[in-house]
C-alpha cells in the first residue's frame, strides 16, 4: 500500500511540473508578442518625423526650371529634382533678367513649408535668376544714403553695402528714416536680411527680404 501511495505522489508531482513549465512558456510568448508589436510602431513614427518638412529657417531657397506659368502670372510650376511644384505668385516680387517661361532656371525665396510635391503652404517672396550657392544673410548698419530704388548702409566695420528697394518686409514703414543732409543719409540703424544675386556678366545685386529697426 505504501509503495502504491508513493507511485501516485510521483505521478502527481510530474503532472504539476509539466503544467508549470507550460504556463511559464506562454507568459514569455505573450511578452515577445508585445515587443514585436511595439517595434514597428516606433519605426513608423520615426519615418514620419524624418519626412516632416521644415528646417527652422524663416526664409528658404529653392532653385529649379520653370515648366509652366499662368497667363496672368498668378502661378508658376517649377521642376526641382524629381518634383514638380506649383507656387502661387500673388504678392511675390519678380526680379529676373529673363522672362518667366519654360526651361528658364529661377531661384525662389519663400516662407512656409514644402511637403513632398505639395507647395500649397509655401509662400514665394521673391523670384530671382537661378543661383547655385545663394544663402540668406544679415547685416546691421546705419543708413548713409537712400534713393527712389536703392539704399545704402554702413556697417560698424567694413565697407558700405547697397541694396535694391523692392517690396520686402519693413520698407513700407519709416524704417530707413528721413534724410538729415544732402547725402540722403538718415543715420537710422537697421538690420537687413537679404540675398545676393550674381548675374552671368559677373555683376551682383543685393535684394533685401526684410528691413527692421535696431535700437
Amino acid at each position: 500500500m505504501k509503495k502504491t501511495w508513493m507511485i501516485v505522489m510521483a505521478v502527481c508531482a510530474a503532472f504539476l511540473f509539466t503544467a508549470c513549465g507550460k504556463s511559464e512558456k506562454n507568459t514569455e510568448s505573450v511578452a515577445n508578442t508585445g515587443t514585436e508589436t511595439t517595434a514597428p510602431a516606433t519605426e513608423a513614427t520615426e519615418a514620419v518625423s524624418q519626412e516632416a518638412p521644415g528646417n527652422g529657417a524663416e526664409f528658404k531657397i529653392l532653385t529649379g526650371k520653370v515648366r509652366e506659368v499662368a497667363d496672368n502670372l498668378g502661378s508658376m510650376t517649377i521642376q526641382s529634382g524629381d518634383k514638380e511644384l506649383i507656387f502661387d505668385l500673388s504678392g511675390a516680387g519678380v526680379e529676373t533678367t529673363f522672362a518667366l517661361e519654360p526651361e528658364v532656371t529661377v531661384t525662389v525665396i519663400y516662407k512656409g513649408e514644402i511637403s513632398g510635391s505639395d507647395a500649397a503652404n509655401a509662400k514665394p517672396v521673391l523670384i530671382l535668376d537661378g543661383q547655385e550657392n545663394m544663402k540668406v544673410q544679415e547685416l546691421t548698419g546705419s543708413v548713409v544714403d537712400q534713393a527712389m530704388s536703392t539704399f545704402t548702409i554702413q556697417p560698424e566695420s567694413g565697407t558700405e553695402v547697397g541694396f535694391i528697394k523692392d517690396n520686402c518686409e519693413g520698407l513700407d514703414s519709416d524704417v530707413l528714416g528721413t534724410a538729415a543732409n544732402d547725402s540722403n543719409g538718415s543715420g537710422a540703424k537697421v538690420k537687413v536680411t537679404y540675398v545676393t544675386v550674381t548675374y552671368d556678366a559677373g555683376s551682383m545685386s543685393n535684394f533685401p527680404l526684410r528691413v527692421e529697426a535696431v535700437k
